[in-house]
Order: C-alpha cells, then structure tokens, then sequence
C-alpha cells in the first residue's frame, strides 16, 4: 500500500526490500566514515530495526545499510524517507546528500543523480543517545528509541519543475469550496500551466501566477460528499502538467470547537477512544500493513471513534486507513516528559519547531485528522516556557487554521497554558499511581479527581474549551489473575476501567477520552523500568502480541453504550 500522494508521471522506486547491513558497532565515529572501506556481510529488511534481531537485541550503534539504484544521468532526485530513527546521515555515491534528525517524520532529500546510471544509496543510522545531536529523543522516555528505517523508501525521478503537494481546505462545507495550494519546487516559472480534476475525471486547464513557489486558487468539487466519522467519503484531487502529476486524496468536513464541544460539520462529536503507539515486540516501531489493520479492526470493534498517535507523526499509511474508515485522530510531535532546562536549549526548540511544522504540512490532507498536539507531559507549568509553547501553537496554525490545536498537559491545576490551546487535554492516573499508597484498590480517587479539575478549569473561565481525558490508564500483566484484584492483576484494570467508562458516560463535559492505551509497548531498558515489569508499559486493553486482556470486553461495552445515548 503506497500512501498519498500519488505521482503517476514521474520515475517513481519504491526501495523496500532486503539491504546490504554493515553494524559498525557501539563506539564507531560517525564523523569520519571512509565508504570505501566498508565490508557489507550482512542483509537487513528494509523498513526494519536492527536491534530487534536475533544478533542485535538492544544495541545502541552505528550501523550501514546499502542498497544499488539505477537513475537516469543528470536527473533531479528526490528521496523520500517515512521514518527513521534515531539520526541519519545519507549518502549518495559516497557523498553525503543530507542528515535527518528528525525521527518518525516523513523527510525528503534533493540531489542531483550524477553522470552515471548505476548508483550506491547508502543510510548510516546511529541510535546511540545523545541530546545534543537528536534532541528530540531522550533515555527516560517512555517508549523505546530503536534504530533502523521505520517506513517506506522511496526514490523520484523530477522534472526541472515538479510538482510537492497541492494541499486542500475546505472553506465552506454546504458548497464544497476549497482553497487549493499548489506547492511548486525546482526551476521557478512566473505562470505555472496545469490541468486540474476531481475524482479520476478529465482535468481543466488554468494558467496561474506562482508567488514564493505556490498556486493558489480557489475551486468547488462537483457532486461532493461531505467526510464525516459515520460517511467517511473522499475525493481526490489531480493536478497535471505535461512533465509531472500528483494526485491527492481529501475528504470534505469541517472542525470546531464550541461550547465545551467538538464538532464535525457542525455536529457534536463525542471523541471515544485510545492511545495507540507504533510497536510491536517483533518488528518494533516497523509496521506492516497487516498489524495496521487488525490494529483498526480492533479499535472499532472496541467502539472507538477515535485515536490519539502517541507520541510522533503518524505512518502516512495508517492515516490513510483512519480516513477511509472515519476514525478521528490526533496527531502530535515527538516528546515526553520534557523539562525546563531542555526548553532552555536553542536546539531542542529549533527540532521541536521544525518537526511539528512538517507533521502538519505531511498530514495535511487528511480529514481523520481534527487535532494536532505536540510536547507530552511537557513543562507547561514553568513561565519561564510560556514563550516555547506559544511559538508551536503558532507554527501549527500558520500551517493550518482549520483544526483544533492542544497539548497534553500532566500538570493539572497547576499548567499556566491551557488558555492558548482549543482543548483542554488532561492526562491522570488516580487510582493507579494512588495519592493514598496504604489504600487497597483506591478506585474511589477517580471521580473526585476529575470533578476537581473540570470545577478548576470551569472557574478559570475554560468553560467553553473542550475538556479531553488524553491519558488515563491501569497496568495488567497479561495472563496473570489475582483473586484479590489487585494492582497489576487483569482484574483491577477491567474494574479500572469500568469506572473511568462509567465516569466518562454520565459526565458530558468531558467531551472525548483516549484510554492508555491501546496494546502494551516496549519502553525503557534501564532501572528506570522498575516501574515497568518486563521493560513494558503494560497498561494496553490489549497485550504487546494484541491479546485482549478482561478489560477489553469492559471498554467495549461502555463504548458502544455510551455512542447509542449520544
């Protein structure tokens, strides 16, 4: 399954497949790689991890993968990378073409191709911790950091002007009127000459001044349906030059934010859902198409509407999916638990900045998409931050004012930022990690802790702003039953979650919930796992093999109650 955008004019090279591997191992100087004296003895799959495989399970490294090309002599390239991580130099005939620190986000590289026709396209991938090199990933997070490339590799062969992405917003939903903006890169024309159509049919000719490299106008889709989580109906959009085409997949809706409610179209939207990373014990955060679906298939069987991507841009391919099946999703940067001191640092602003602007222009075009969220559990409760978090509620909505933008704040009363946001979104975990540690099952915190919060949040005069339940969740250990129904028992998270569901049920001002979380996840290796048995975070419905657990049967019967009183 290729994402969208599709380019059917162009050379197109999908480069998945099985790589030449060298490891280069846990000291190797990535500064000062001589190409030419690599031995490659290995193969590794490519999208693929190294430190999940049978020889390298837990390595933190350098490590080569090569792969042979052929491009036409004299050829603008394009290569397009979904993800990697954690920090990449490429090559390209032995000559550096860029370096990616950015990880989980979609990147793309230019180069030229050379005068030849055979080429070596190599990756050095390091997943070694280092904050001043990849700021955005740290030990302590709560997911693991593996290393290897996450997603698909593809290689385009452009014209002299191509043709990036023709994104769409919908202006008005009762007249399908969009704003269309064509964005142009290579040799710059002063009129950009294309033929534009909807929906596979014969496209009209425009002939358009380009300004700073984009076309913008202004069109209605003929016969539209309007996408909505119950009629997720889409439309595509293609732009044609003789040279080059794209054709882009949209969907018709639109996002709001009143009176304490969100809504698509105009209708109340009740956001009933989970928490879901990209991991699995066997592939890590490589995901195929397989283990996307039956992810999907499992939370809509569960009831849900809705789903938050924690905590990183999304695979292009599993958005793809939550719009064709109308599951509404938010979508957020990389982060976790980040502090001051790390806010204080000039580059971890500039990637937190950079990488949330290229989410939101990545994922542009997706209706499931109605939040973008960024910094997890960040220091929203420090001023000295007030500056940090106003420069990203900016760049995403200098990238796009037709969603809703939040955060999810841990820091309950005491966060200083949720005036900025559209939704308030609160993660807490009364009655797991209990206020009274002597209680036995403290089920009885939750309620009084959320009546808590929405009465503070109501009085600070936030009683118009959405209210989300972005994280709450209780951890089981899989199989393991426990007559006394205690912590870590399957018994206590369904009792748990049973309540939480109930709460959520005959509280209307909670307007949305994302359970945490969906299967259980590999996370952190070191003593900072004592909190963690197995090295997993085992608060998934479902475990790391998508097994359900007693509480899913609990969540889905809630679910689907509380969707029939909406």
């Amino acid at each position: 399954m290729q994402a969208y955008p599709h380019y059917s004019k162009r050379s197109v090279e999908i480069l998945d497949g099985i790589w030449d591997f060298c490891f280069l191992g846990e000291s190797a100087d990535t500064a000062s790689i001589d190409l030419e004296k690599v031995s490659y003895d290995e193969l590794m799959p490519v999208p693929g991890v190294f430190d999940v495989t049978p020889k390298y399970p837990g390595k933190r490294g350098a490590a080569l993968y090569r792969r042979k090309v052929s491009a036409a002599p004299h050829t603008r390239l394009k290569l397009k990378i979904g993800g990697l991580g954690l920090w990449a130099r490429v090559f390209w005939d032995h000559k550096e073409v860029g370096i990616i620190d950015l990880l989980y986000s979609g990147i793309e590289l230019e180069f030229p191709s050379g005068k030849d026709s055979e080429h070596e396209l190599v990756i050095l991938i390091d997943n070694r911790l280092d904050f001043k090199r990849t700021p955005l990933f740290s030990q302590y997070y709560d997911f693991y950091g593996y290393g290897g490339i996450y997603r698909s590799v593809e290689l385009h062969q452009v014209p002299e002007c191509s043709i990036e992405r023709a994104r769409v917003k919908t202006l008005d939903i009762s007249s399908g009127l969009l704003a269309i903006d064509i964005e142009l890169s290579g040799k710059m024309p002063e009129t950009f000459s294309f033929e534009l159509g909807f929906d596979g049919k014969k496209g009209k000719p425009f002939n358009e001044a380009v300004v700073d490299k984009h076309v913008k106008i202004e069109l209605k889709v003929p016969s539209f349906k309007l996408w909505s989580p119950s009629k997720p109906c889409l439309h595509t959009l293609t732009v044609s030059t003789k040279n080059d085409q794209i054709t882009e997949r949209f969907g018709i809706r639109s996002v709001s934010a009143e009176k304490g409610q969100v809504k698509v179209n105009g209708k109340v939207q009740r956001l009933l859902g989970y928490c879901r990373h990209e991991s699995h014990p066997e592939f890590g955060p490589v995901q195929p198409l397989q283990l996307l679906m039956e992810d999907l298939q499992y939370l809509k069987d569960l009831g849900c509407n809705f789903v938050r991507g924690s905590h990183y841009p999304q695979d292009q391919r599993f958005l793809d999916l939550c719009d064709q099946l109308g599951l509404m999703v938010w979508e957020e940067s990389i982060a976790w638990g980040n502090q001051p001191h790390q806010v204080a640092d000039k580059n971890f602003c500039e990637a937190q900045v950079r990488q949330t602007g290229l989410m939101v222009r990545n994922s542009y075009n997706h209706p499931s998409v109605i939040i973008w969220g960024f910094m997890n559990e960040g220091p929203s409760n420090a001023e000295s931050c007030r500056d940090f978090y106003a420069s990203l509620f900016s760049t995403v909505r200098k990238e796009d004012s037709s969603r809703l933008v939040t955060y999810a704040s841990n820091m309950n009363k005491h966060d200083l930022f949720f005036e900025m946001a559209d939704i308030v979104s609160l993660n807490t975990y009364p009655g797991w990690y209990a206020a009274d540690k002597e209680k036995i099952r403290p089920l009885g915190e939750i309620e009084p802790c959320f009546d808590d919060f929405i009465k503070h949040i109501d009085e600070r005069g936030l009683g118009d702003k959405p209210f989300i339940i972005s994280e709450i969740g209780a951890g089981a250990i899989y199989g393991w039953h426990d007559r006394f129904r205690v912590h870590w028992s399957e018994e206590y998270q369904a009792d748990f979650l049973e309540c939480v569901c109930n709460y959520v049920m005959k509280t209307k001002r909670v307007c949305g919930i994302s359970l945490w979380h969906f299967a259980d996840a590999r996370t952190y290796t070191s003593a900072y796992a004592l909190g963690r048995p197995r090295a997993i975070n085992d608060k998934g419905t479902l475990d790391e093999f998508r097994r359900p657990k007693l509480a899913y049967e609990i969540v889905k019967k809630a679910y689907h109650k509380i969707m029939q009183l909406e």
